[in-house]
């Protein structure tokens, strides 16, 4: 089915199966993508599948034992983990090596904190700017790129509409951070202080993105999902589907 749909995914570590499950309904009723923005996980998935690597591919590679092992304790060295770019797992992940030779438009982002800037990359190394999209610090640890050296760019533009802005497309934002509706206060600790800040930022920095794409998804039942364990995939997935077809019924009535 044509349409001049593209997608901004938002950054959510293993919530992203939530992406896939929504892609999967695209696939399924042949919703044509024109075009990918992502950051962090959202950007790993965007380039794969604009690679042809289908949302199944990509969930199986994701819950596989051949991606644990590529990713490594690192021993503390300016970063909890790394990951083993050799390990054939991620050429499965990304069969096509550069953004600009991708057969659709990626935006992947990312932020330099060299020279305290956000870039929104279209061509250089697939690999390697996915993996700076995606380096939560202190997790992992920054990546040098071209003389940059660059982190996740979730914080600063999780679901990334603006590489898609102004170019005639029908931008529909993926959210794997709704925002919480209750405003029921909880007692404070270090912990729940540092959580609150850190979504709070989260938040004032997507909001942009959130009024001003064209779609909006972002299931509030997602926010039971863990961001950092692989036992909950297919549920998330199952999610994502869901709610994809829910929300994506207008577009095919449309069309």
């Amino acid at each position: 089915m044509k349409t001049n749909l593209a997608l901004a995914l938002g950054g959510g570590a293993a919530r992203g199966a939530f992406h896939l499950g929504a892609l999967h309904f695209l696939e399924k009723n042949k919703i044509d993508i024109k075009a990918y923005s992502g950051s962090s996980i959202g950007s790993i998935i965007s380039a794969s599948h604009a690679s042809g690597i289908s949302a199944k591919e990509q969930l199986k590679i994701f819950a596989s034992n051949d991606l644990k092992k590529a990713i490594k304790f690192n021993y503390f060295k300016n970063g909890l983990f790394k990951i083993d770019y050799s390990n054939k797992i991620i050429n499965e992940l990304f069969p096509i090596k550069k953004l600009e030779e991708l057969p659709k438009p990626v935006y992947v982002n990312a932020y330099d904190i060299k020279k305290k800037k956000l870039h929104y990359f279209s061509s250089g190394d697939v690999v390697t700017l996915c993996m700076a999209s995606s380096a939560l610090i202190p997790l992992f640890k920054p990546i040098k790129y071209k003389n940059m050296y660059l982190i996740d760019g979730g914080l600063f533009d999780n679901v990334p509409i603006k590489p898609l802005e102004d170019k005639g497309y029908d931008i529909y934002a993926i959210d794997l951070f709704p925002k919480r509706k209750s405003n029921k206060k909880k007692k404070t600790s270090l912990l729940t202080s540092f959580k609150r800040n850190f979504f709070k930022t989260l938040y004032k920095n997507h909001s942009y993105s959130i009024s001003n794409a064209n779609f909006y998804l972002g299931s509030t039942h997602i926010r039971s999902f863990s961001l950092f364990t692989f036992k909950e995939l297919d549920d998330c997935f199952n999610l994502g589907f869901k709610e994809a077809q829910n929300h994506f019924l207008d577009i095919l009535k449309k069309t």
